[in-house]
């Protein structure tokens, strides 16, 4: 039974951040080469999910038609099956939400889908201090690829100045310990529940 004061709170929540985020993507926008139907960011991962995100992804699967509902139901069926002849402890896989190169519960997507393309700053647990992350998909030339060193693991302002850009790259702290931890567990004093990697909310 879904709490619909918890979810309304949440739904409060995502337009918020929402709002920082998409101000994010238009400030970093010569460096986003994300576009419809590039699906590279659902094709393999684990995709952390919360106790709450995963309900919110149940109100959108209910809301899709019954062929849909099937065919994420399948793939989830083959995904699980895959996992069972997996020995490693890292399990990548695709998202079983996503359908012919599109996310089929888009609005309804998880946090980590929502931020995923930007480069940002997130708390590293094990060396107790932020750390850059970028998108992986900067090793295939897209996003923020032309100002990126791979060697430093940073980006280069020798290669910025090359590219006649406007705006340097910037990073944000966007990670899971700010959006959910910082301003919706102590700010906004919303109860995210566990957290596990979705095919273990499946």
């Amino acid at each position: 039974m879904i709490d619909k004061e918890r979810m309304d709170k949440f739904y409060q929540f995502i337009r918020v951040i929402m709002e920082r985020i998409n101000a994010h993507f238009e400030d970093q926008k010569e460096y986003i080469h994300c576009k419809e139907g590039c699906s590279l960011c659902c094709e393999k991962g684990e995709y952390p999910c919360s106790e709450l995100e995963f309900e919110f992804l149940k109100i959108g699967f209910m809301g899709l038609d019954k062929a849909t509902q099937q065919q994420i139901v399948d793939n989830t069926i083959q995904i699980k099956a895959e996992k069972d002849k997996c020995s490693d402890k890292i399990f990548m896989h695709k998202c079983p939400f996503l359908i012919n190169h599109r996310c089929s519960v888009y609005p309804y997507r998880m946090i980590i889908c929502r931020t995923f393309g930007l480069s940002y700053y997130d708390k590293d647990e094990y060396e107790k201090r932020n750390v850059l992350k970028v998108p992986f998909c900067i090793e295939k030339g897209l996003n923020y690829s032309e100002v990126y060193d791979q060697e430093s693991k940073s980006f280069s302002t020798e290669l910025f100045k090359k590219t006649g850009y406007k705006k340097e790259p910037l990073t944000y702290n966007l990670g899971v310990e700010m959006l959910v931890k910082k301003f919706g567990k102590e700010i906004m004093n919303l109860d995210f529940g566990e957290f596990k990697r979705l095919i273990e909310w499946l």
